[in-house]
């Protein structure tokens, strides 16, 4: 099974790779995987944590809680899995090696664009800004696979623990 998972991980990538990469393209996914970076959300986390209404000062320490869940759970997987990057197991990947530590399982940057997304729609109940943030978040995982840097496995597995941990808080919290 886990074969076969790797076989498919490495067939997206590569058809990412050779069809759909375009100059305009790898600006934008640059931009793009940097919204899911531990910067951009302890950045966004400050931002809203000085905004003095009740459900953003909630959202901001819901969402600070969850990260330092996802941001655990992420580095002990990646130190025990140790899964090697596309760039260094497929030759004639042509990756742009941004936004990287050492392993890539699971997607960090993945787990924190989903925590945020996810605990936005619990926050806000819904809210139609929520599906903006999710959206934004499934930019940040297609995003990591486009630039070579992870796998479609790393960023499934990325988005269910930000999402996970997302809910766990907010189920704690209620």
């Amino acid at each position: 099974m886990l074969n076969k998972i790797r076989m498919l991980d490495e067939k997206v990538v590569v058809y990412i790779n050779k069809n759909w990469k375009r100059k305009y393209l790898d600006y934008f996914f640059i931009a793009t995987t940097y919204l899911g970076s531990d910067v951009f959300a302890l950045g966004f986390l400050l931002a809203f944590a000085i905004i003095p209404v009740r459900r953003i000062d909630d959202f901001s320490l819901y969402a600070a809680i969850a990260l330092i869940l996802i941001s655990m759970t992420v580095g002990i997987l990646k130190n025990t899995v140790k899964r090697k990057r596309p760039f260094e197991t497929i030759i004639e990947l042509d990756s742009m090696k941004i936004g990287i530590d050492q392993y890539s399982f699971p997607s960090g940057h993945t787990s924190a664009a989903f925590c945020i997304a996810v605990t936005s729609a619990l926050v806000t109940s819904g809210h139609i800004v929520s599906m903006v943030y999710v959206f934004i978040a499934m930019l940040v995982a297609f995003s990591r696979v486009y630039l070579g840097v992870h796998y479609p496995s790393d960023v499934i597995s990325g988005a269910f623990i930000g999402s996970f941990f997302a809910v766990l808080v907010d189920f704690v919290r209620r």
